[in-house]
Parts: C-alpha cells; structure tokens; sequence
C-alpha cells in the first residue's frame, strides 16, 4: 500500500467501499482498521456466504396463478357447529348515521360537532337560562347540561 493507491474493502455491514490510501486514509489508519476486524478484504469472505444470497421466500403469492381469475379470498375462522343445529348467520355491519341530535329525537338539538354558539342558543332555550349565562360555560358543559 503506497500514497495514492486506490484499494477496494468491505465495511462491518458488508458494503464494499473504495479507499484512497493518504489523507485521511493513511496506511496505518487502514492496517488497523483490517486488524480489528472493522474493515476486511473483499476476498476474505467465505464462499459459502457469497454463493448462498438470500433466502428464499416462503409465503404464498397474491397474486394469481396463470389460468386463475384472481387472487385467493381472505378467509375467516368459523365456528363449529352442530350438524342439526341452525346454519351460522352472515355479520351485519352496523353502520352510525351522522350525528343528527339526541336518542330522544328532539329535532332541534345541535349535532355535537356544531359550534359553541349553536350551543348556547340551545342551551338557553331548553334549560331557562339567558344566553349570557350559557356562554360562560363550556361546549362539553352545555352539551352535558342538554342530556
């Protein structure tokens, strides 16, 4: 190793990097580097570990087979059942409406996501206090005060 040769090396990850032999680089930089194992030559790897690649992918594909229409359908477990007993029942997704008002169907409560005015204005109607007297409490307050 002389100034100015360029040397290829393996880093501790594996990558193999390229090494200028001076400054910052210096021959005894590079020596001990190699002797603690941190750097190594590309040579020194074992052939085993170079012709081995990685390993080979062990999960099912998604993607269909030739001469399949589509990919395979997700399945769920089932229960098991008895075989007198009454077929399972398909899942009904139950699906919440916006937001509209109370359980009771009062038709002029805000939804909760409406501002705090439109809170106050309800409030003070429903609950016999003056809009003033409203304000001075919070949106969750006044929503608790509306149930």
């Amino acid at each position: 190793m002389e100034p100015g040769d360029k040397i290829r090396l393996r880093g501790s990850a594996g990558a193999l990097f390229l090494v200028t032999v001076g400054q910052p680089f210096t021959k005894e930089l590079i020596e001990r580097r190699l002797e603690s194992g941190e750097w190594s030559w590309p040579q020194d790897e074992p052939a085993a570990a170079q012709a081995a690649g990685p390993a080979p992918r062990t999960e099912e594909k998604s993607k269909p087979a030739p001469g399949e229409d589509s990919p395979k359908p997700r399945t769920e477990l089932t229960s098991e059942r008895d075989e007198d007993g009454p077929p399972p029942q398909p899942r009904q997704e139950i699906v919440s409406g916006p937001d509209t008002g109370s359980e009771d169907g009062d038709p002029d409560r805000p939804a909760q996501s409406a501002s705090k005015s439109e809170w106050v204005a309800y409030v003070a109607r429903t609950q016999h206090m003056s809009r003033e007297d409203a304000a001075n409490y919070t949106k969750a307050d006044l929503i608790d005060m509306a149930k």
